[in-house]
């Protein structure tokens, strides 16, 4: 079986699918012809959620063990404790499949204020080589708003699906093409029961602005991603932005020269990449994007989150920050000719890497000429105020650059208001956008119209 890979985990969006590992091909020829998988899941599950974190590490096979630790094991599984609280009871009816020689269990387990799907694979010994967890909360069917018009573009090979949200009247209308964060994201960029984009959507169009949202090429086609060694953020995420664009361009109900991009997180780090792929977009708008190198970011997320851990002691959490800044160091150090391993470079393909370590965005920034508007939510720990200021100078240089900044001190990551310390289990809380960031938007596309 492949390994299954979901892009860009490492704490970026915690709270989205979390992938461990797949099965390897390690597995002892010799197998039992007894054993009894059900009754095996239940005995494996019962450990995990005993929190008997090393009965269950255990039952993994040994080419598992050597792709994560203990530790790791032990933070997924605590994540969801922060996320949805005290975790509840597991349902006995699982499924239960073979496939390829393996067999697969999916078992729902439930907490307080969610549940997500654990899914167990294997192999013929009856021992772990496949953990994989998915949100359930984060795999709904993409909510529609009701001016909402389906529409395809892509191209041949990865066709994308996206909404089209127009306002009242017979246009042409200007567009904003909205550009997703890191992992495999919907539509709508659901986030627990929350919907960003369908927030932005619904509120742009009622200020006159069309808004093109779509389901990003790895939440499609997550697989076929997943098999690329040669996996960059161009697959992931720049074509399509670019692609949007032309796709817009055909469209007699939009104004073919106010086009504009809003990224999102890698979204909006990526914008002058994608703006060299779309040079003739109106304008680009960084919702919360990243300045500085995204493994520079996972070693400062992860320290914020385990912070906030109350379920780890104090040896685990520095034993998870040493993984973590090991990986940021391979990571660093990483070249063409390096030998290390996707799980060394926390599950992310060497070239994904390789191909970032040539972008320098504060940099290429300076070449758009072209409006940007920078928003800034002062409660986002992902990405953080000193971002913001890092982009605010790197224009400086530039005083001819008609360039726009805003900081909402009680807006989070996903622009949705709060108080106090933003935490992931916030994100479990059903919250809107604040429409000061889609007045914002407004006003600027307004005022270069």
């Amino acid at each position: 079986m492949k390994k299954v890979l979901t892009l860009f985990l490492i704490s970026l969006l915690l709270f989205c699918s979390l992938t461990v590992t797949g099965c390897g091909n390690n597995s002892s020829s010799t197998a039992s012809t007894q054993i009894n998988f059900t009754e095996r899941t239940f005995s494996c599950i019962d450990k995990l959620t005993a929190l008997d974190y090393a009965a269950f590490y255990q039952c993994f096979d040994k080419s598992l063990q050597k792709e994560i630790s203990q530790a790791e094991v032990q933070k997924v599984w605590s994540d969801f404790t922060v996320q949805y609280g005290k975790f509840e009871y597991y349902k006995t009816d699982i499924a239960l499949t073979a496939k390829d020689g393996y067999q697969i269990a999916d078992v729902p387990c439930y907490f307080k204020r969610g549940s997500v799907t654990v899914r167990l694979t294997f192999n013929k010994n009856g021992e772990i080589c496949g953990f994989f967890i998915t949100d359930n909360t984060s795999t709904t069917n993409s909510m529609q708003l009701e001016r909402d018009t389906e529409v395809t573009f892509g191209s041949k090979e990865y066709p994308i699906s996206g909404s089209l949200t127009l306002p009242e009247g017979n246009g042409p209308f200007p567009a904003v093409i909205l550009v997703h964060g890191s992992g495999p994201s919907d539509r709508n960029e659901q986030i627990g029961p929350n919907l960003p984009f369908m927030d932005l959507a619904s509120q742009l169009s009622k200020q006159g602005i069309a808004v093109l949202r779509y389901d990003k090429r790895t939440y499609l086609y997550g697989a076929e991603m997943a098999s690329l060694d040669t996996l960059t953020v161009r697959e992931e995420t720049i074509e399509d932005a670019a692609l949007a664009v032309e796709f817009l361009k055909t469209r007699n109900t939009i104004q073919s020269d106010q086009i504009y991009i809003a990224g999102h997180s890698l979204g909006g780090y990526l914008l002058p990449r994608i703006a060299q792929a779309a040079p003739d977009t109106a304008g680009y708008i960084f919702l919360a994007a990243p300045a500085r190198p995204m493994e520079d970011l996972l070693l400062e997320q992860t320290e914020y989150i385990l912070s906030l851990d109350k379920s780890l002691d104090e040896a685990s959490k520095t034993k998870m920050l040493e993984q973590t800044a090991a990986i940021v160091g391979n990571i660093k150090s990483l070249t063409s000719e390096s030998t290390l391993s996707s799980a060394e470079l926390g599950n992310v393909p060497a070239g994904y890497w390789l191909d970032l370590q040539k972008y320098n965005p504060l940099a290429d920034v300076q070449t758009i000429d072209k409006p940007m508007l920078f928003l800034q939510g002062g409660r986002d720990y992902q990405v953080t105020i000193t971002d913001y200021e890092l982009w605010r100078e790197a224009m400086l240089n530039c005083p001819e650059a008609d360039v726009h900044f805003q900081l909402f001190d009680n807006l989070n990551h996903l622009f949705m208001p709060g108080t106090g310390k933003s935490t992931p289990a916030e994100y479990q809380q059903k919250n809107v956008c604040s429409e000061d960031v889609s007045k914002a938007i407004a006003g600027f596309i307004k005022q270069h119209g």
